[in-house]
């Protein structure tokens, strides 16, 4: 019953504590959040062609990179750049990138990351 990002946040947590929770905001980017830590990421402004795989690949990348030790932080930057990626080309299944164009990707879209 809530939209607004913060309330949501407030919201889950009094409910689970323990709970760590990736709030996908569309083109305002994505927030993760734990009890200890809340991070976000912009989303990458790209030429969108379809949506279609966009929620899939991000949440793919972000859990990948979670299995792989990154922070939830430069997780949610990478699956930001895996869905620019995706929805800058036609499909479901064929706009999902590669793990090398997603690192390629990134540094080009952020390179101060």
């Amino acid at each position: 019953g809530k939209s607004d990002p913060d309330m949501i946040r407030s919201a889950i947590l009094k409910s689970y504590p323990k709970l760590k929770t990736v709030l996908t905001l569309g083109k305002a980017g994505a927030v993760y959040f734990d009890s200890e830590i809340t991070v976000s990421h912009p989303a990458f402004s790209v030429n969108t062609v379809d949506t279609t795989a966009a929620g899939d690949t991000f949440t793919g990348y972000f859990l990948a990179s979670i299995s792989e030790g990154l922070s939830p932080y430069d997780a949610l930057a990478r699956a930001s750049a895996a869905s620019a990626l995706a929805v800058s080309r036609m499909g479901a299944a064929p706009s999902i990138p590669y793990a090398n164009e997603v690192t390629a990707a990134h540094k080009t879209l952020c390179p101060l990351e």
